[in-house]
């Protein structure tokens, strides 16, 4: 540790010098203005000792000076002036200073002062030292979750858009979203859809998102069966996913005739609201993906059928659950309400808007705490 004293008398520097090098700290000593300006800036001190009365200049504007040429660096300001009076010392803070020593002062008063200083400098620079390394690897984070965004959007601009037969609405609780919903048309005009909740939310939910979504569009240029998908998908889980994290998905399947074939695994029942605004359900009856080896899996299929004008809507946990300002849930019951209403509606893509509106409305000012999907499938392109 290096202190710069200046100080017009060399019995002073002498002193401070003695005293200071017996802290183990080295000292260069200057007695006037301009040498306190030079040694400050070639020897950069970790603290400076200085007098009111300084040759060349006065002590309050050297201090003013020197913080400023310290920038960011914390850089104690000692006084230790024969001028005690209370108006002196006042203008030695507010110039800057950090601490005020009498002359003639005592060494071991002297001595105290230093090892505090010392302390304080030692944690400043700690602290200094923890702020890089944290800027750093927010940095590194950053860059990290850029480039994790632009393969997941860029895998994902693969299924199909919204239109005014396919919705889809996905609200992130956090930079990531753990949640998927795919929608692909396949070559025969079948229609494979995949919706998937991650346990949690943010970037440790979304980390399977990227081996599913390359499962999902080689099924659909395969043609594979969705049991033989969801057999693969939940391999494909099983093996990268820690044991308290697995995905709760649909995996449904709808012929241009409106035929439907689905897999469903720990997800809520979707919806199916019919024309004539009557209601049907998928039933969610295996266990999600990622829990079960391959032996263990049950991949039977459930069938129903759309007719024309019913839609499908898929909804995740994250909407059932959605808390208002009085932390009361949305629940099942409101949103079926919610669906038998504005899904009324001719123009899918303003039925969903609607509802997004609805839920943010019922949200109000409280926190999501999950990710929302909202998908939904108008059976008029089915036909």
């Amino acid at each position: 540790m290096k202190l710069l004293c200046v100080d017009s008398e060399p019995v002073y520097r002498e002193i401070i010098s003695l005293c200071a090098e017996k802290e183990h700290v080295m000292v260069k000593t200057v007695a006037s203005y301009d040498e306190a300006i030079t040694a400050f800036i070639e020897y950069v001190p970790d603290m400076v000792t200085l007098d009111v009365i300084i040759k060349g200049g006065s002590g309050f504007d050297l201090v003013k000076q020197l913080k400023t040429l310290s920038g960011n660096r914390f850089v104690p300001m000692i006084f230790l002036a024969s001028h005690t009076t209370d108006s002196v010392m006042d203008k030695c803070f507010k110039a800057g200073a950090d601490d005020f020593i009498p002359k003639p002062f005592n060494e071991v008063l002297f001595n105290i002062r230093l090892k505090t200083h010392m302390r304080h400098i030692e944690l400043m620079k700690e602290m200094y030292r923890k702020n890089k390394a944290l800027t750093y690897y927010q940095t590194m984070i950053e860059r990290e979750h850029e480039m994790a965004h632009h393969v997941l959007d860029h895998i994902q601009t693969r299924s199909e858009k919204n239109s005014g037969q396919v919705a889809i609405t996905r609200l992130s609780a956090a930079s990531f979203n753990g949640d998927l919903a795919l929608v692909k048309t396949r070559s025969d005009g079948a229609r494979l859809v995949f919706v998937g909740d991650f346990t949690g939310h943010g970037l440790p939910a979304s980390i399977g998102a990227l081996p599913v979504m390359q499962a999902f569009f080689d099924a659909v240029d395969d043609l594979l069966d969705i049991d033989q998908l969801a057999i693969k998908i939940n391999r494909i889980l099983f093996g990268i996913l820690p044991d308290y994290m697995f995905c709760a998905g649909y995996l449904i399947l709808i012929t241009q005739t409106g035929e439907l074939a689905y897999w469903g695994g720990g997800m809520p029942n979707a919806f199916i609201r019919r024309l004539d605004g009557s209601f049907d359900y998928l039933c969610s009856n295996h266990m999600p993906l990622g829990i079960l080896p391959t032996r263990e899996f049950d991949a039977d299929l459930q069938f129903n059928r759309l007719h024309f004008g019913d839609t499908l809507i898929i909804v995740s946990d994250g909407v059932l659950e959605l808390k208002n300002d009085q932390n009361e849930m949305l629940g099942d019951s409101k949103v079926k309400d919610l669906i038998a209403h504005y899904y009324a509606e001719e123009d899918l893509l303003l039925a969903q808007q609607l509802t997004e509106n609805k839920l943010s409305e019922y949200r109000g000012e409280s926190v999501q705490l999950d990710d929302i999907t909202l998908v939904a499938l108008r059976s008029a392109c089915l036909q």
